[in-house]
């Protein structure tokens, strides 16, 4: 049975059209739905072309007992974060203040007053990855809602005020060249000489490490970083992370040699 997205104008929502999932699409009716039964708010963000989106679609929001949890506990809202890259941007960084790492699908815990309380990102359907289960993470908070709600709300107000703190002027902090040399350097001490790149598999094209590299050179006039940008892009353009025929690289590599690229770009 259809829910309400079906009339979506976005592919993704419709995608998600057909789940037993009583989705909502972000706007009044789901928010004043959460008010009115006193229910927190599973919002689930993701677009088109991710892979991670469509597994855990099809792992849990298409699994009629998942679906059955997130009905009966939460206001499940479904949001197309290249339609509404605003709603995106404001609970990414609370993912990463409460992870320490972002990406999609996005999965936010929300009170009904649109305050996060707990964040991920992919939640396979049985504990592995060093990652709990979807129906358990669904279980544990419904279950910390009707009996530590204290918890909760005081957990949604930290997150709240720290996201806050984060948008104020902070000119008396600004960094100073010194600052940017110490992270310039420290971004080199990391890097993988093996390899090319930062960290393990899989492995990210970090466009903006290099980007404030370059910016730091040119304001420093110096070069000192063109030998680890120049062999962080050839490695990246010797494997299969480059498309040989339509150009461009995919976004990231599932192994650490940048040879097997995941395909979406």
């Amino acid at each position: 049975m259809p829910n309400r997205l079906t009339n979506s104008t976005s592919p993704y929502l419709l995608q998600h059209a057909h789940n037993p999932v009583d989705w909502f699409p972000w706007g009044e009716e789901a928010l004043n739905k959460a008010k009115a039964e006193d229910k927190p708010i599973f919002l689930s963000i993701g677009y088109a072309a991710c892979h991670w989106c469509h597994v855990m679609e099809r792992e849990s929001f298409e699994d009629a007992e998942t679906a059955a949890l997130m009905n009966e506990h939460f206001i499940n809202i479904k949001v197309d974060r290249e339609e509404r890259p605003d709603i995106d941007n404001i609970y990414m960084q609370a993912v990463i203040a409460m992870t320490g790492s972002g990406g999609w699908p996005m999965s936010v815990f929300l009170i009904p007053d649109l305050q996060p309380f707990y964040a991920g990102t992919y939640f396979p359907p049985v504990r592995r990855y060093n990652m709990p289960a979807f129906k358990d993470v669904l279980n544990g908070l419904a279950n910390a809602w009707q009996h530590d709600r204290a918890e909760v709300e005081k957990t949604s107000g930290q997150v709240s005020r720290h996201l806050q703190a984060k948008v104020k002027p902070q000119s008396e902090n600004a960094l100073t060249p010194e600052h940017l040399t110490a992270i310039a350097n420290a971004i080199r001490e990391s890097y993988d000489w093996g390899y090319g790149g930062w960290g393990d598999a899989p492995k990210f094209p970090q466009a903006m490490v290099l980007e404030f590299l370059l910016h730091h050179s040119a304001v420093q006039k110096t070069d000192e970083y063109s030998k680890l940008i120049t062999h962080c892009l050839n490695a990246m353009a010797r494997g299969g992370m480059y498309d040989v025929v339509g150009g461009g690289f995919s976004r990231y590599s599932t192994d650490n040699q940048w040879r097997v690229p995941h395909f979406e770009k």
